[in-house]
């Protein structure tokens, strides 16, 4: 494969968490109407834009409200809302890697002029990261088609077989296959969801990453990146995270001899992009106690049990003499240890998760992750 020369990103779901948000305010609308969004209609309609994904969810959901009317219901929610959307992990630092190497930037999103402007007045250095932008209302067809990508190579005056695209969507990764470029597809769907997404997409300059955090450059021609911290990637910046200690599977203790203090769904999902997933280092207080222990984590669907639900299960490396189920767990996430992954027997992956620990424990101890050891966030009582 030839070097790369420059890099395309897609917006919504690749450098932000705009779908989380989106999915909120969409599922609003639809039960105005009588209905209840289904996750099929929702992920047919992602990576369009924005009128062209809301005929879909009209034709999916067959609702008699014309699909102009839907997007504007749904503008007006979201109008005021856009600022809150976070970025996905691991985009500050690759934009920061290919700005500070000189790899040409370009964003091509199906979102409109007026929309990129409100999604990124939050973060002004993401904006000024891309030497240029193309915009969904300014081209004559939207993805699947390759006009939007094909235009941004124009402008950044590079052949589109020398650019890298980084998508999320089935949409967008048609696009750019069209377009001739090679593509970095992080699903924003999660599961088999995931699955079904990208059935029959099947090409050799097509590459699908967990997230990206896994992201390598010199896979591409690029220079590697130079922050691994203790076999770690640094999250910049760190996750703070609240919720309740629940009752999980059952399997950490009984099965695998590592007893977890699994996460609360709804702090799980207000705190974290759906597609996010991983193991994790970081440190963890619980309940009343302001003592603050190591903590390995597994945030995901675990591929070994197959888990139709996403879970967090934090593995604190310390000895408790009961349980806490019930009590407040705050979780500082600072480090990036691998993805999710399958194991041949219960055997291997309880031998991996003894080496995740290990990895935790010595990460930990480096700067500037050992400092996160007294963040204000983890002692009890203090609000975020």
């Amino acid at each position: 494969m030839s070097p790369i020369s420059g890099v395309i990103w897609d917006l919504d779901g690749t450098v932000l968490d705009t779908e989380s948000l989106i999915f909120q305010v969409a599922k609003e609308v639809v039960s105005r109407h009588g209905a209840e969004l289904t996750e099929s209609a929702a992920q047919a309609a992602t990576g369009l834009r924005p009128l062209e994904s809301w005929q879909v969810v009209a034709d999916r959901m067959e609702l008699t409200v014309p699909a102009a009317q839907l997007l504007a219901e749904s503008e007006e929610l979201l109008c005021d809302r856009w600022k809150e959307a976070k970025m996905l992990p691991g985009a500050l630092r690759l934009l920061r890697h290919l700005q500070a190497t000189g790899v040409p930037l370009a964003l091509a999103t199906s979102s409109n002029r007026a929309n990129l402007t409100k999604k990124l007045s939050g973060h002004a250095h993401v904006h000024a990261a891309f030497q240029t932008t193309c915009c969904g209302d300014e081209v004559e067809r939207g993805k699947p088609a390759p006009d939007c990508f094909l235009a941004a190579a124009e402008k950044l005056g590079l052949p589109p077989e020398s650019c890298l695209a980084i998508e999320d969507s089935r949409p967008g990764v048609q696009a750019a296959l069209a377009a001739g470029m090679h593509v970095v597809v992080v699903p924003s769907a999660v599961g088999e969801s995931a699955a079904g997404c990208f059935k029959g997409l099947h090409c050799p300059r097509l590459h699908t990453l967990p997230s990206l955090l896994a992201f390598k450059p010199e896979t591409f021609g690029l220079a590697p990146f130079g922050d691994i911290i203790g076999s770690t990637i640094p999250v910049d910046p760190a996750w703070r995270i609240r919720g309740t200690v629940v009752k999980g599977f059952g399997r950490g203790s009984r099965e695998l001899g590592i007893p977890t203090a699994n996460l609360d769904d709804a702090s799980l999902k207000s705190s974290l992009a759906e597609a996010v997933t991983g193991i994790y280092a970081g440190f963890a207080s619980i309940g009343s106690s302001p003592a603050v222990h190591k903590t390995c984590m597994s945030i995901g669907f675990n591929p070994v049990f197959k888990n139709k639900q996403k879970t967090c299960e934090p593995w604190i490396l310390h000895d408790f003499e009961g349980d806490f189920y019930g009590e407040e767990i705050r979780l500082v996430v600072c480090a990036y240890i691998r993805p999710e992954a399958d194991f041949v027997s219960i055997e291997a992956l309880v031998e991996q998760i003894h080496g995740d620990a290990a990895v935790t424990r010595a990460a930990l101890d480096l700067e500037p992750f050992a400092s996160l050891n007294e963040d204000p966030f983890l002692l009890p009582g203090v609000l975020p």
